[in-house]
């Protein structure tokens, strides 16, 4: 089953957020692509900081992206994040 996973950023400019977009870009393409199970990405801003919000197949390859990619990223950039939330997801269309 899909899995909504969401990692909230607790303080962060969005010029921080473009250099952390840059990285994990930057890291998919040494990877040579995007990671397995990733349908949907999505970034918005959350009161100081920002959320990082992605649907993927299972939650074992988001939680694994997250914890291997993202996370070290965030810690490199000094930023500091929440958990992870996962939500199961009932239905995904592309349009």
């Amino acid at each position: 089953m899909a899995v909504l996973l969401q990692v909230s950023v607790i303080s962060g400019t969005h010029d921080q957020f473009d250099e952390l977009d840059d990285r994990v870009g930057q890291a998919m393409e040494e990877a040579g692509g995007p990671p397995p199970g990733l349908m949907s990405h999505v970034v918005y801003p959350d009161g100081d900081g920002f959320v990082v919000a992605d649907v993927w197949r299972t939650e074992s390859e988001g939680s694994s992206f997250v914890d291997d990619v993202l996370r070290p990223l965030l810690a490199e950039l000094h930023l500091k994040a929440g958990e992870t939330t996962a939500r199961p997801v009932w239905s995904f269309a592309r349009p």
